[in-house]
């Protein structure tokens, strides 16, 4: 047997991770994981509002990995992106490559939007809705802004690994006590 994939195993069920994709990520691709994503959700956690949150910050990140990566394959981003469950709630992560030059801005925007509160981001949420995505952004320029409103909180880092930058992102939903 394969010691790496044994660890694998171990990593996800310790962690409570219920689904894991990754590779090549597009809109097919996304499509086709709704689904699965949307029936386990409802099978771990029977509270629709959770659900739906978990839902959207899982879509969100997935859409940042399949417009934005800098790994591309075809028209598909590579990334990952996994949703694990624990009794505090729920913990959504995607990892990708990104573009030279792309972490400042992204570190700028996410640490903007970390600081801000609910009225703040809904604020910014309408600004944004107002004022049209940004320079170079393929959507709507919302995600960062959607996930950060639907999260309890997040987190995000960027490591050098095998002489790329990889962009970690994390979002939780807790789940009411």
């Amino acid at each position: 047997m394969n010691n790496n994939t044994i660890q694998l195993h171990e990593l996800m069920l310790s962690r409570g991770t219920f689904f894991c994709y990754a590779g090549p990520l597009s809109e097919d691709v996304l499509t086709s994981l709704s689904g699965v994503v949307k029936e386990q959700l409802t099978e771990t956690d029977s509270t629709s509002p959770i659900t739906n949150k978990v839902f959207s910050i899982f879509v969100e990140q997935a859409q940042n990995i399949i417009r934005y990566s800098g790994d591309r394959m075809d028209k598909s981003g590579v990334g990952s992106v996994s949703i694990s469950a624990s009794d505090d709630g729920f913990l959504i992560e995607a990892v990708n490559e990104i573009k030279d030059g792309s972490q400042e801005r992204l570190e700028g925007i996410l640490t903007d939007l970390k600081n801000m509160d609910a009225a703040e981001l809904k604020a910014a949420y309408k600004q944004r809705l107002k004022s049209g995505p940004p320079e170079g952004s393929v959507g709507a320029g919302l995600g960062f802004i959607e996930v950060a409103r639907r999260s309890s909180r997040f987190d995000f880092c960027f490591e050098t690994h095998n002489n790329v930058t990889l962009f970690l992102y994390r979002g939780w939903v807790d789940t009411p006590r």
